[in-house]
């Protein structure tokens, strides 16, 4: 079990950082301008390495959640973090925010969920002593930035969004590794089991 669910979280965060990038690799100006990891799907040189990359990395990390949810104080609660996950930046997928002003609210909201979804897990997993205070102390300024740039609507929004998907990577991948280096910290029975 414990290659397959690291190899899986590992999977996740490669696909959705390598097809950033590609994607970076293509447009370069979205570095400096206020490009968000969105703005990838409405152009078609970088549409299917966005698209590859997002899919990738909701079906690895859903999966690697889904399968380390019965060794945590509330499987329920990671296993359907899983799930959310892999809806929520499905649906950023489906709303490319050129169609129209409403799906253009309908897709930051959909990044939203997800980004404060990324974060409710993260303090989740700080509480339970499966991760330190400083990645997520790290996620939560680069979310705060990413949400800066978006209101702003200047900055380096790419930056932001990236550092943030970074550390929610780092934190996963560090959980499971402490869950398999100290089994004592898996879940207690299911009559206990937390919300």
């Amino acid at each position: 079990m414990r290659g397959g669910v690291l190899d899986d979280l590992v999977k996740g965060q490669v696909c959705l950082l390598g097809g950033l990038g590609v994607c970076l690799a293509v447009m370069p100006g979205c570095l400096s301008a206020n490009c968000g990891m969105s703005d990838f799907g409405v152009h078609w040189r970088t549409l299917v390495p966005y698209v590859a990359g997002c899919l990738g990395a909701a079906l690895y990390t859903n999966r690697g959640l889904r399968a380390l949810a019965p060794l945590l104080p509330a499987p329920r609660f990671v296993r359907l973090a899983g799930v959310s996950f892999a809806i929520l930046l499905t649906g950023v997928l489906l709303t490319p925010y050129t169609v129209s002003d409403t799906v253009h609210w309908v897709h930051r909201a959909f990044g939203a969920a997800l980004f404060l979804h990324e974060m409710v897990l993260a303090v989740r997993l700080l509480g339970w002593r499966l991760t330190g205070p400083l990645p997520v102390a790290a996620q939560a300024v680069a979310g705060v930035a990413a949400g800066v740039c978006v209101v702003l609507e200047k900055g380096p929004l790419v930056v932001g969004q990236a550092v943030f998907q970074v550390t929610f990577g780092l934190i996963v991948i560090g959980m499971a590794r402490r869950l398999f280096a100290n089994p004592a910290q898996t879940s207690p029975s299911a009559s206990t089991e937390q919300t």
